[in-house]
């Protein structure tokens, strides 16, 4: 039961190899699984390992936007999520990782007899618990109920069944719910390093799951004898314990909102994931150097990046942040209504889209970012009369930017109008492939006050709920509300607007069991058109996909697939597939 394989262990000391005495004690081909369990290091770097497994799904861990109205790609965006084909024998964006959790286990097991001191013990144990409940986490969000494998399982001898069924969903995550409370009341009481799972961190993903649970209660539909839906009557239940341990996060005093440039509401925002600061609960740290990722090379605008502009913002998704002053008119659009500038359209929007999306003439680094795509030379706007040739000008003025659709190469183009500007670094231009350095971020203070807003809200207490989502919308700038008037949609676009790009907006959807209604049609763009006449702007609405989306039915959990089912027959395939 506690072999391992000596790849993997060769792995752990690598982890730890500047430990010389670890090194020279045993060739490694010779050092049995026991000894793991006797040297500091070792257990250390067993550790380490699991961490480095950690299913942080970041910047390398593909577009999640896509996914949802947050945005499209400049090649296109068609895959089977968009298009509506997942089906049993093709999957998308899986995570079934029974290795990882059977790793997770050996070290649940060995711990206890380990030869280093009780309060590392403690800790390691908490960190580890933590991973495990993160590990189920996932997996439950996409599957509902799940075999639930919390001991190291021998296969070379019977194996209980119940390690083999699909454990039911309500099951996975009142498991989940459990590990939290120990791993917390294991893990230690501070705010950094922020890399390492603290208490804090612990009782952030219990207030996460625990609003996962009370979504799928309130929204959803038990069947398969529970291995998807949770029953209706657990909603209230879980809404507590998820506003609970946000509360707890909040009122630590550990953690507090970013707020270091409060007269540039923009750039505040901005660099709220630039730098290091005191709203940061768990991250996944970069230097560039030995860990580093691509987001600049691949989602800055063309002029800024290598292989920029892959990340283009749809209108859907600008159109829904509110706007500062409470009121609802939307802005027009079309040749008769001239802006001054690239972001005219929108100005009277939330302060937090400028800090997200990279309009035509936004000053960044040492460029202007430049997405119009034609100019329009005739004396009245007449788009028949549009430019769109990039090597054409009309009165030395180009007749599309460096970074507008009209580009030549797909790679280097948006297909809405718009780029990403969220988590990109503006210090350096051209930054190589895997040498950015900013942290992605899992958890941070935040999303704990939209956890309990939503849940205060949907328990019945409005007061309480508009007193946690002002704590955002405060920093932000924008109109605050009060018991009278807060709302469900209310509630639901500031998730969207404080977390976009986040990788919550798709799971947001699933839960919510809106995503039939959202992702299903056509995503919008706007094409940009500079007037040359009076050096303005108009924008013209567009589909800025090839195709209409589909979501169905079935599709607000993943298939378990043929393969993991001829591999294991006692799995049963979810609903409608």
């Amino acid at each position: 039961m506690n072999s391992i394989k000596y790849f993997s262990l060769f792995i752990f000391i690598l982890l730890v190899a500047c430990d010389e005495d670890v090194l020279n004690r045993e060739p490694l081909n010779k050092i049995s699984a026991n000894q793991v369990w006797m040297d500091e290091a070792m257990v250390k770097g067993y550790v380490t390992n699991l961490y480095s497994r950690f299913p942080f799904f970041d910047f390398e861990q593909g577009a999640w936007y896509n996914y949802s109205d947050e945005g499209t790609q400049s090649t296109g965006n068609s895959n089977n999520v968009t298009q509506g084909t997942v089906s049993r024998s093709s999957e998308a964006h899986a995570y079934w990782d029974y290795t990882y959790i059977r790793d997770i286990n050996i070290f649940l097991e060995n711990i206890q007899t380990a030869e280093i001191s009780e309060s590392l013990k403690g800790q390691l144990e908490g960190e580890v618990r933590f991973i495990r409940a993160y590990v189920y986490f996932e997996m439950m969000k996409r599957y509902g109920g799940v075999p639930l494998v919390d001991v190291v399982v021998d296969p070379f001898s019977e194996i209980d069944e119940k390690y083999v069924v699909r454990a039911t969903e309500e099951a996975i995550a009142d498991f989940i719910d459990s590990e939290c409370t120990i791993a917390a009341g294991m893990l230690p009481d501070v705010s950094t390093p922020r890399g390492r799972v603290n208490k804090w961190a612990a009782l952030a993903l219990q207030a996460r799951t625990n609003l996962w649970a009370a979504s799928i209660a309130k929204y959803s539909t038990v069947q398969l004898n529970g291995l998807v839906g949770i029953p209706a009557n657990k909603t209230q239940s879980y809404y507590q314990k998820a506003s609970a341990a946000a509360s707890a996060v909040i009122n630590s005093g550990k953690y507090s909102l970013y707020n270091a440039n409060p007269a540039d509401k923009v750039e505040n925002y901005r660099n709220l994931f630039i730098a290091d600061n005191d709203e940061l609960i768990f991250i996944k740290p970069y230097d560039g150097v030995n860990i580093g990722h691509s987001w600049n090379e691949w989602i800055g605008p063309n002029q800024w990046a290598d292989r920029g502009g892959q990340g283009d913002p749809t209108l859907n998704f600008i159109l829904r942040y509110e706007n500062t002053d409470g009121s609802a008119d939307q802005p027009l659009f079309g040749p008769e209504n001239l802006y001054d500038t690239g972001k005219g359209p929108f100005l009277n929007k939330d302060p937090r889209l400028f800090a997200t999306v990279f309009f035509e003439g936004d000053n960044f680094g040492s460029i202007t970012v430049e997405t119009y795509e034609g100019i329009d030379p005739a004396a009245t706007p007449t788009p028949s009369e549009i430019i769109r040739n990039p090597n054409q000008s009309y009165e030395g003025i180009p007749g599309a930017g460096l970074d507008s659709r009209s580009l030549v190469k797909d790679d280097f183009s948006t297909n809405s109008g718009f780029h990403i500007k969220k988590y990109v670094d503006d210090s350096q231009r051209k930054i190589p492939s895997g040498q950015s350095k900013l942290n992605w971020i899992v958890f941070r203070l935040a999303e704990m006050y939209l956890i309990k807003a939503e849940a205060e809200f949907e328990l019945g207490n409005p007061g309480p709920a508009a007193e946690a989502l002002n704590m955002t919308r405060s920093r932000a700038g924008i109109s605050l509300v009060d018991a009278s008037s807060i709302t469900r949609d209310i509630i639901r676009n500031e998730r969207s607007s404080e977390l976009a790009f986040e990788v919550h907006r798709y799971w947001d959807l699933r839960r919510w069991r809106i995503a039939e209604n959202v992702l299903t049609g056509r995503m919008k763009g706007l094409q940009i058109i500079l007037h040359v006449a009076t050096m303005k702007y108009y924008f013209i609405p567009f589909d800025c996909e090839s195709f209409s989306r589909s979501f169905k039915p079935e599709h607000y959990y993943n298939p378990i697939t043929n393969s993991r089912i001829d591999n294991n027959p006692k799995l049963v395939e979810n609903p409608l597939y």
